[in-house]
This record gives structure tokens, C-alpha cells and sequence, in this order.
């Protein structure tokens, strides 16, 4: 568990993260994902409590503090997959335009777009309450919105992961991924997903949203199939960024 932490986030629980342990227990995603969004969370509350005057600039502290706690490195690979999705040519030349190590402007809008989209789901989902109290209670609904969101993300990566044995495998670390990963571990997460679902959000609809992730998933796999004959490593970043960004914004709905 402390490897998934490490490689999922940037807390330095481990000064080196075993890649071979991490790949080998990729169904502890939602466990971690529940770890993420407390963190995310405690956050959220203290910038609506006390920036509750400015909710949109709390809603940028959380936005950022999800992306300080995870790293960036899931949105690259969601810069990259529209960039190869959006180049012309066949698969090979669409490959090698995801694998640049520049990003261009298809991944530029895309990782801005995706950005945008969280921002406003996040304003949305913790002001509809009205002014944010420093209480359990408030910390409850907050924590609900972003381990749920979470939570969507991990099993959005996971499902690619299962999807790409029979969808392709690609080469690189998201190939070692794919290759570790079995029905059984991916029963696990699902299982493990929907219970810290059911728990957080105190089995209302809510609990739902997290099989958004699911097809998110089949949706980027499909394409990624399609346009560069397997799904690779910034296909899996990509699911997890589209997947959390559909979460939020299913959750502001919801609350409107």
C-alpha cells in the first residue's frame, strides 16, 4: 500500500517506488483514492471556511491541491492522448505524435478544457450549501464529492488496465500494468470502489457516479484502439483525469 501511495502521489513515503510491487497491486487503486480524497478534502473545507467570501478562489486552492498531492504526470498523459489523437496519419505516425516529448496545442486545450471543467464543477458542488461551516458535517459532504471523484478516477485506470489485455497491449510501463492485472484484481477494486462509495456518500445516489469511471473508460480504450491499436500508459493517465472531471461535474448537476 505505501508503494500505490508513493507512486500515486507526490508524498515521499518511499524514497524509491518499486514499479514491479506497484503494477503487481494496482486493485489497491480505490484504497488510495480514499487516502487522496480525506487529503483533498481537509483542504476543500479550510479554503470555503475561510475564503468563503471568495469561493472562487477556494475553488482554485482544491484544484490545485488535487494536483499537488497527485502530481501531473496522469495530466501529461491526458495532453498527450489528445495530441495523437488529434494528429493525421495512421496508427504509427498517431502513436509517435502521443509519444512526443512536446506537447501541443490538441493537449494544450484538452488539459485546459479539462481543468476549467473541474474548477466549476468544484465551485459549484461546495458553495451549493451556502456559506461552508468548520464542522463534521461539512466535512462529511466535502469529503463525499472528492473521494467519490476519486475513487472514479482509480477504477476508470483500472478498467483500461483489465480492457487493454483484450483491446492491446502497448509497450512501456502501461504494458507492465496491463500485464499484472487479472478479473479477479479488478473484482477487488470494483468491490473496493463501490463500498467506499456506498460508506461516503451514506448510500444515496451518489454511489452511483463512480460507474462513470467504467465508461469513461470504455470510451477512451475504444478510441485508443482505434486510432493507435492499443492502450498505453497515457491512455490510463488520460481515463483518470476525464474520469474525475465527469464525476465532479455529474455531482455539481446533481446538487444544482
Amino acid at each position: 500500500m505505501l508503494d500505490i501511495i508513493s507512486f500515486l502521489t507526490r508524498i515521499p513515503i518511499r524514497k524509491e517506488t518499486r514499479i514491479e510491487a506497484v503494477a503487481a497491486k494496482t486493485y489497491l487503486f480505490p484504497l488510495a483514492a480514499l487516502f487522496i480524497g480525506l487529503l483533498v478534502a481537509v483542504v476543500a473545507l479550510v479554503s470555503f471556511c475561510f475564503l468563503a467570501t471568495a469561493p472562487e478562489i477556494a475553488a482554485l486552492f482544491t484544484l490545485l491541491a488535487i494536483y499537488l498531492v497527485t502530481g501531473l504526470i496522469h495530466l501529461d498523459g491526458l495532453a498527450d492522448f489528445f495530441d495523437g489523437l488529434m494528429a493525421s496519419g495512421d496508427s504509427r505516425k498517431k502513436h509517435n505524435a502521443m509519444k512526443d516529448v512536446k506537447i501541443g496545442i490538441s493537449g494544450l486545450f484538452a488539459a485546459v478544457f479539462a481543468l476549467l471543467f473541474s474548477f466549476f464543477a468544484i465551485n459549484i458542488v461546495c458553495t451549493v450549501q451556502g456559506t461552508a461551516n468548520f464542522d463534521l458535517a461539512t466535512f462529511y459532504h466535502f469529503a463525499a464529492v472528492f473521494v467519490i471523484a476519486e475513487v472514479t478516477a482509480k477504477l476508470s485506470m483500472n478498467t483500461c488496465l483489465l480492457l487493454g489485455r483484450s483491446f492491446g497491449i502497448g509497450s512501456g510501463m502501461g504494458a507492465l500494468f496491463i500485464r499484472s492485472t487479472t478479473m479477479p484484481k479488478y473484482v477487488f477494486a470494483l468491490s473496493s470502489a463501490v463500498l467506499i462509495s456506498l460508506i461516503v456518500s451514506s448510500f444515496s445516489v451518489r454511489c452511483c457516479i463512480v460507474f462513470s469511471g467504467i465508461v469513461v473508460a470504455f470510451i477512451v480504450s475504444y478510441v485508443a484502439k482505434r486510432n493507435f491499436g492499443a492502450v498505453t500508459g497515457d491512455v490510463i493517465g488520460a481515463s483518470n483525469e476525464l474520469a474525475r472531471c465527469v464525476a465532479l461535474l455529474i455531482l455539481a448537476i446533481l446538487s444544482v
